[in-house]
């Protein structure tokens, strides 16, 4: 069923309690966790999570949705509803994790609002498109999504999702995706910002090699210096490894001042 409101997103919600069952059951949440969940629609994923975990923040952003859930589980004494876009909700500053059915076509928004946090969440279980999924994993190729994600989190689609399983049947193929933070992450939180603008500048310049995307940031001499002593071969930036780009990150922010930086 979509959105009430002519203006927000369409969604798939999840129609199948027992197949909610199991992706909880494969999640890492316990009764000491605080969950934000994203788009609780109906509520189905919503009260099953409020018997598994200490606390539920449900962010709807359809006030229809958002009344109708809160008369029907008005009950449940740890959850809250908080009729607000999750893009415009301010995240915890305590420790939080994350399970939703987000709306697909927000995936990229959603994604990079969490990634941008000063929090990050210490999981998140996301059903997701599956070639939204691949992009974020890097299996065969990197992707601007896989390089932003993976210096933060490790991630791992834990299985597909029967499309059956949803009040509005996906045409594609969907999939339960876990991302885990990092204890260490490979780049500090004060270069996080720097880390992404370097990425998505990286990755929108349509150049034919990672190298040449980067000429009018970086000298022809320093390039080529990185070239040689960093190994960087004449390839696209989804064929640069993850490895080298997080050398290649470091190294620019070595030879490039504060006030040139992206």
């Amino acid at each position: 069923m979509p959105y009430h409101n002519k203006n927000s997103l369409s969604q798939n919600f999840i129609k199948d309690r027992d197949i909610v069952q199991q992706l909880i059951a494969v999640s890492d949440l316990s009764i000491n966790d605080t969950v934000i969940e994203i788009g609780p629609g109906h509520g189905i994923i919503t009260t099953l999570l409020c018997g598994k975990v200490k606390q539920v923040l449900a962010i709807e952003k359809d006030q229809a949705l958002a009344k109708i859930l809160t008369k029907r589980i008005q009950n449940i004494t740890n959850l809250q509803i908080i009729n607000q876009d999750f893009l415009d909700y301010q995240l915890p500053a305590n420790n939080y994790k994350i399970f939703a059915n987000i709306p697909f076509s927000i995936t990229a928004e959603i994604l990079n609002k969490i990634l941008l946090s000063d929090n990050l969440p210490q999981s998140m279980f996301l059903i997701m498109q599956y070639e939204t999924a691949e992009k974020f994993v890097g299996s065969k190729f990197e992707s601007q999504s896989s390089i932003l994600f993976k210096p933060f989190f490790e991630i791992e689609i834990l299985g597909d999702i029967d499309r059956t399983s949803f009040t509005l049947k996906p045409q594609v193929k969907i999939v339960f995706v876990k991302f885990t933070k990092r204890e260490t992450p490979f780049i500090k939180d004060a270069d996080k910002l720097n880390f992404y603008n370097f990425v998505i500048y990286g990755f929108n310049q349509w150049q034919p090699t990672v190298l040449d995307a980067y000429k009018k940031v970086l000298t022809y001499t320093q390039l080529m210096t990185i070239k040689k002593t960093l190994k960087i071969g004449d390839v696209p930036p989804s064929q640069l490894s993850f490895d080298k780009w997080l050398l290649f990150f470091k190294t620019y922010l070595k030879i490039v001042n504060d006030k040139s930086r992206l």
